[in-house]
């Protein structure tokens, strides 16, 4: 692992195999399987590494420049299959330091794998560990990255707050998090899907919904840049609940906002 990242750890790794170290609280990532990882092989980190989605979107662009231009690397936060912002960032600037982490060791080292063998790629570094309890020193990261990660951090609220507590600890004074998370566009027609379907809803639609933009201002931040990045309906083959949206003709908005925010 790059010194610059060695020096921000608060802890020595449990254990490193193949250059990803690992750090514990395994159990709160996704529980991803081999069947996973097949998938993966085949096609999808290929797609995912190559995409241009978030370098036409100006809303994204936006992030990836401000984090090149104003930082000297980046942590990317529960980065899974699709690594996150990493593979836009290395298009933009191949020697960019990066750091990809998860709480789920399995997909960083099959992405691990994967570059190895299919691609040249410099400067990318991999570390397990949960967002829920960062292993880094108080007031050390320039910048931190993450698509979707925090939104799909277990425990709803509860879980969303200890993530951000973590990051707004970690970061330094002048620090950033560059993010893309989402929102449920539709509460009530999915509480009615779920009253079709004969299911209790799940637990993250049965609590108050708050924005994202409230849930940093509540969690020490200020948020510097807001921009709606992207919104589509839920397909019948994404879940259970996109499967019933589209028996029923019941339409499941999912919005996509890109933020920068610093500790306020």
């Amino acid at each position: 692992m790059d010194a610059m990242f060695e020096r921000l750890f608060e802890s020595i790794p449990r254990n490193e195999n193949n250059g990803v170290f690992s750090f514990g609280n395994e159990k709160d990532g996704d529980c991803f399987d081999q069947g996973d990882a097949n998938a993966w092989r085949k096609a999808i980190f290929c797609q995912n590494w190559r995409t241009k989605k978030l370098l036409q979107n100006s809303a994204s662009q936006n992030l990836l420049t401000q984090i090149i231009r104003n930082h000297e690397y980046m942590i990317d936060l529960a980065c899974g299959p699709g690594m996150g912002l990493i593979p836009s960032i290395k298009q933009l600037d191949p020697l960019f330091p990066c750091l990809a982490s998860d709480a789920n060791s399995l997909v960083l080292h099959e992405w691990q794998q994967y570059l190895q063998r299919h691609e040249t790629c410099r400067k990318l570094d991999f570390a397990q560990f949960s967002v829920l309890d960062l292993p880094i020193k108080s007031n050390t990261v320039q910048a931190y990255g993450s698509f979707i990660g925090i939104s799909s951090t277990r425990n709803g609220e509860t879980g969303y707050a200890r993530a951000l507590s973590e990051i707004h600890r970690t970061l330094r004074e002048d620090g950033a998090f560059y993010t893309i998370e989402t929102e449920w566009a539709d509460i009530p027609a999915i509480l009615t899907l779920f009253q079709k379907m004969n299911r209790q809803p799940w637990p993250c639609f049965c609590e108050n919904q708050i924005a994202w933009h409230d849930r940093f201002v509540q969690n020490g931040f200020a948020v510097m840049s807001e921009e709606p990045f992207a919104y589509r309906t839920l397909r019948a083959e994404d879940n259970e609940l996109g499967a019933a949206s589209s028996e029923y003709g019941i339409d499941v908005g999912i919005s996509f906002t890109a933020y920068i925010v610093k500790k306020a």
